[in-house]
């Protein structure tokens, strides 16, 4: 295993530290095992292109840190609607991903008039400030 290789060893290890996860649950949330997550923070086996999309699209860090160092260690966030997707999708809010689920089930005409009752809603709240 190279330098560099043990380096991104090294990364692995700490961004599971800074998770404040054991190896068994980590490994189960980046589908692999816990073995092979003592091996790769045992510098046995190296962290493969998979492991490390999973691990910056999942928990947000810097691919160019986990590969290179090059900081910062995690993404600036951008609020891209796929970043809020990924947030809600790591969130135990029901409510508000029941409200979406029911919004995408509806036809145009009712997310229209949704839409309408939501910004006189805003425009209400705003005059009160």
């Amino acid at each position: 295993m190279s330098i560099d290789e043990e380096k991104i060893c090294e990364r692995f290890k700490e961004i599971r530290a800074s998770l404040k996860m054991k190896q068994g649950e980590f490994a189960k949330e980046i589908k692999l095992t816990q073995g092979h997550v003592s091996d790769i923070e045992n510098k046995r086996k190296g962290v493969s292109d998979r492991v490390i999309e999973i691990i910056c699209l999942k928990y947000g860090f810097n691919e160019d840190w986990l590969r290179y160092g090059i900081e910062p260690k995690k993404k600036e966030k951008d609020g891209s609607f796929s970043e809020l997707l990924s947030d809600l999708e790591d969130t135990d809010d029901a409510f508000i991903k029941n409200i979406i689920e029911v919004y995408m089930q509806l036809d145009e005409t009712s997310k229209t008039a949704l839409r309408k009752i939501a910004e006189g809603m805003a425009e209400k709240y705003k005059g009160q400030d």
